[in-house]
């Protein structure tokens, strides 16, 4: 009997029953397998950072609280553990997502190109439409050369689990794993990112703007506002002409 490897995990935490409720009926109702991968909390923050030397800092002028690291180490473990499985690509999820249509043909991605690191899956902010390519289902991947936030629903092959591990091991983490992966690597030399279109994910809160799930993240955020770099005039007026580029030129990713 052949055993068919799992390649969809979702991030969760075990006390989050109500999304694991969620969770378990969105892949339910396309007949998707998937596995929850129990959230690093707070106790096993240093035991996994040890396993990749990823150097932290919980003092009091830490950038991240410890929820920010424990969601970046959960992710980066779940890179490694593809590549401990062989697997040649995961799809890796948040406990907050909804699934479109032709959710269960489009996550086994046999439409990537062989040189491709990370494919975002999930409907989130905006982008420049360029050079497409063909999936299916209707759907096209674009190429993301501006900074993307949110790491709710993506899929990292065997050759970008690898790649974002290297970026990783013996470095301090000081950023938000999505400003990672969709912003602050999109500059290194050989790391290809792109974005299905129309997404196949989107999170609840852009669902359900006025009643989404409770993000224990966001609040977790505020204890750390003050501790974060602090940007010259020079940097505020660039962000502002790339806030108004994004506004102008880029379209939204659209969810189906």
């Amino acid at each position: 009997m052949s055993c068919v490897k799992q390649h969809n995990y979702v991030i969760s935490l075990t006390r989050e029953t109500k999304r694991r409720k969620h969770i378990e009926q969105e892949f339910d109702r396309q007949n998707i397998l998937f596995s929850f991968f129990d959230a690093v909390t707070p106790d096993r923050i240093e035991d996994v950072a040890k396993k990749f030397n990823i150097i932290l800092d919980r003092s009091s002028e830490a950038k991240l609280w410890d929820g920010e690291i424990g969601c970046a180490l959960s992710h980066i473990s779940l890179w490694d553990l593809a590549l401990e499985n062989n697997l040649d690509y995961i799809n890796i999820f948040e406990d907050d997502i909804h699934l479109g249509e032709n959710a269960k043909e489009l996550l086994e991605v046999d439409y990537l190109p062989n040189d491709i690191d990370v494919l975002k899956l999930e409907a989130n902010g905006k982008m420049f439409f360029k050079d497409p390519h063909k999936a299916k289902c209707s759907r096209h991947i674009y190429p993301i050369t501006f900074k993307q936030s949110g790491c709710a629903g993506y899929t990292v092959t065997a050759k970008g689990a690898k790649y974002l591990l290297e970026q990783v091991k013996n470095k301090p983490l000081e950023v938000a794993i999505d400003s990672l992966v969709f912003e602050n690597f999109l500059n290194l030399k050989d790391y290809k990112v792109v974005q299905l279109s129309p997404g196949v994910c989107v999170q609840d809160f852009v669902l359900h703007p006025d009643k989404p799930f409770e993000s224990s993240l966001q609040k977790g955020r505020e204890l750390v506002y003050e501790n974060q770099t602090k940007f010259s005039v020079f940097e505020r007026i660039i962000n502002e002409f790339m806030r108004l580029k994004r506004k102008l030129f880029m379209k939204q990713v659209p969810f189906k």
